[in-house]
């Protein structure tokens, strides 16, 4: 191969690295924002009392739904609709702050709890 192959070579070598580094500090990077959104997102269900009816397994009882497998907190439209809008004896939260702005992070929540769920 000639000097300028093998210079090229390198050069290609180097530049998937850089590639290849910055997609698994993304990827890292990913993870940690996600940790942080579901963290938070307990921290929410906790503090605003969701496991009052839903449990702190999230599993619900009799006159409340489980919330590991209702189809409705699998949708993220749906979910947030029920928080923020209410729907029988779920009250709306649409008012209080902390939830309408946390939406996201409860959602990652109950998300990472139902993913974790046996089936």
């Amino acid at each position: 191969m000639h000097k300028r192959g093998k210079i090229m070579n390198k050069k290609i070598s180097l530049i998937g690295a850089i590639v290849a580094g910055a997609f698994l500090a993304g990827v890292a990077q990913s993870a940690l924002a996600d940790e942080a959104a579901i963290a938070a997102g307990e921290k929410l269900y906790k503090r605003e009392r969701c496991e009052t009816c839903h449990g702190g397994n999230l599993q619900g009882s009799a006159a409340f739904p489980n919330l590991l497998t209702s189809p409705k907190t699998a949708d993220k439209a749906a979910f947030s609709q029920i928080v923020l809008e209410g729907k029988g004896a779920m009250p709306s939260f649409k008012a209080n702050e902390k939830v309408s702005k946390g939406i996201e992070e409860l959602y990652a929540f109950v998300s990472s709890k139902r993913a974790a769920a046996p089936k």
